[in-house]
This record gives structure tokens, C-alpha cells and sequence, in this order.
């Protein structure tokens, strides 16, 4: 008996030790580089966007970011690498709302086999919206000039592949609006499924901003209110439609059980970051059509909530493979 009381108190005691000096890591954290995981080429619109914060953050957590890049499965390879390190704030992943939602939704993602319950949520760094767009000399001027079209032919629209976040809002715009189109998937990308409208191939394009949208025309956005990137353009709320989706919020996030204390000066590097240096950040994201926030922990995971119940629902309706 008096032999397992000793094993009982010993072991007590170690743990004890190590709660204790996972607490003091987590007061002194950083004191060395922090790996952020973008699940994406280098070179992109989620790259630049990062470095428009990079030095900044680094100047207030005292440590450099090191950026590592792991594309692959639509986001899935990097994802599944931070889900599985340590969660002590020195690997962080770098996501978006269709690369941590779509794939566990979807047979787009083959071994997601992750949800947003797995990470810890940070922070949002920028958002950018979805947009309806059409050759500039289209014969739809409006959005209620391709809805009367799209009911008496069968008109073609061009996203970046199926079941992306392009696909099912305009799967569900088009339910409300009582029309069908011809879904024509470039898997290859958004500048891909823009060059089609450019080229006759497809009637509307229903994509993110890249840059090449000055060549077309912008029917509406995906989104509640009018976008900062083009005010001009009317939201699919004000054109009389029900739908409600977020924009594509891109985020921060760490493996689940990283301390708070840890998320939240992370999350305070970058809100100090933004707020000392907007003018300067606002005008870089501008660049490659991005808006600067950051949402804090909490409203994070509420965006992507609602997100994610929207799309859940959404493929449902489509005879996807939401679960």
C-alpha cells in the first residue's frame, strides 16, 4: 500500500511539474522562430498577403516568422501537418475558409481527415469577396439582365473546380433566382475560369478577386454589404436575395490545446500590427485584392461557423457529400 501511495505521489508531482513549466513557456513565449505553414504555393495572393504583416508582427512578438510552404490536396497536406505538431504556438497554419471547411465537407479533400475542432482558432489577417463578372461587352449590363437570360437558354458559368466556395454560392444564388446554368470547372484556378468568359467559353465567371476582374465586368458580390475593393458594385442582399455567406476570411490558427495565453499574444501581435500600420497595410492588401482585419479568436470561429453551416447545407442541396 505504502508503495503505491509513492508511485501515486511521484507521478502527481511530475505532471504537476510539467503543468508548471508549461505555464512558464507560456509566459515567456516566443523565444525562438515561429514556423507558419502556408498550405499553398509560394507566390500567391495568401503569400503577399502574409507579408504585408510579416515584419510587423515580428517586431511586436520580438521573433522572427518563418514562412513554410506545403500545397497540396486543396489545402489539406499543411493543415494535417500543424494539426499534428505540438501546440505550443511555434507552428501556426496559415488558412482560409475554403481550405479549412470544404475539404472534411467534401470528396474534394481525400484524407481531410480534420475539422475546425482540431485547431486552435488565432485571428483573421484579410478577407476578400466573391464576385459575378462578365465580359465587358457583354450583352448583360445587370445581374437582372443574365437572370432573365439564364431562364429562357441554358447559359454556362466558369468557377475554379467543384465544390469550391464559387460553385455552391452560385449553385444556391441560382436555386433562389429560378434559373440553372452550365457549371464549366477550371481546376486550375480563378485566372483560368476568368480567361474563359474572356474567351466565349463561358457566360459568367464566379470567382475571387485575382487581378485580371478589370477585364470584365462585375455584376455583383457574394456578400451582405458592398465590397471596399469595388463600391461601385452591388451585394446580392441589396439585389433582393436571401443569401448569406461570409467572405472568404483568410486566418491564423495553431494545433488544438495551444494555451490561450499563447493565442492571444499572437492574436495581439497582429491587431497592433494592422492598427499601427493601416494605411501602409490597407494600401499593399489593395495590391492584390485583399482587406486587412483582424477578427479576434472568438469572432473568427463564429465566422466560420456560420460558414461552414452555409456550405454544409448548401451541398446537401446538390447531392454532395457534406457529413
Amino acid at each position: 500500500m505504502g508503495r503505491k501511495w509513492i508511485v501515486f505521489t511521484v507521478g502527481f508531482v511530475m505532471a504537476l511539474v510539467g503543468e508548471i513549466s508549461f505555464t512558464l513557456a507560456a509566459s515567456d513565449y516566443p523565444t525562438r522562430y515561429i514556423e507558419v505553414i502556408i498550405p499553398y504555393a509560394p507566390g500567391g495572393g495568401t503569400d503577399a498577403i502574409n507579408r504585408c504583416y510579416k515584419d510587423k508582427v515580428e517586431k511586436a512578438l520580438g521573433q522572427p516568422l518563418v514562412y513554410t510552404y506545403k500545397p497540396g490536396a486543396t489545402g489539406v497536406v499543411g493543415s494535417l501537418y500543424v494539426k499534428d505538431s505540438k501546440p505550443d504556438g511555434y507552428t501556426l497554419l496559415v488558412a482560409s475558409t475554403s481550405t479549412m471547411i470544404l475539404p472534411p465537407l467534401t470528396k474534394r479533400g481525400e484524407g481531410a481527415k480534420y475539422t475546425m475542432d482540431d485547431f486552435a482558432p488565432i485571428c483573421t489577417f484579410s478577407y476578400n469577396p466573391l464576385f459575378f463578372c462578365v465580359k465587358k461587352d457583354s450583352p448583360y449590363k445587370t445581374m437582372a439582365d443574365f437572370i432573365r437570360a439564364a431562364k429562357t437558354k441554358k447559359l454556362k458559368y466558369s468557377t475554379n473546380g467543384v465544390f469550391t466556395s464559387a460553385h455552391i454560392t452560385m449553385e444556391a444564388f441560382s436555386r433562389e433566382a429560378g434559373f440553372q446554368a452550365i457549371h464549366m470547372p477550371y481546376s486550375s484556378g480563378a485566372a483560368a475560369a476568368m480567361t474563359a468568359v474572356l474567351g466565349g467559353h463561358a457566360d459568367m465567371s464566379v470567382v475571387g478577386p485575382t487581378g485580371i476582374e478589370g477585364q470584365l465586368r462585375i455584376l455583383a458580390v457574394a456578400q451582405e454589404s458592398r465590397s471596399e475593393l469595388n463600391p461601385e458594385v452591388p451585394s446580392l442582399k441589396e439585389l433582393g436575395y436571401s443569401i448569406s455567406k461570409e467572405p472568404n476570411y483568410y486566418s491564423l490558427w495553431a494545433p488544438k490545446g495551444t494555451p490561450k495565453e499563447i493565442v492571444d499574444k499572437i492574436y495581439g501581435a497582429y491587431k497592433k500590427a494592422l492598427e499601427e500600420n493601416k494605411s501602409e497595410i490597407t494600401n499593399r492588401a489593395k495590391g492584390v485584392s485583399h482587406i486587412p482585419c483582424t477578427l479576434s479568436p472568438e469572432e473568427l470561429l463564429k465566422v466560420y461557423r456560420s460558414t461552414s453551416d452555409f456550405f454544409k447545407k448548401e451541398i446537401e442541396k446538390m447531392g454532395g457529400s457534406a457529413k
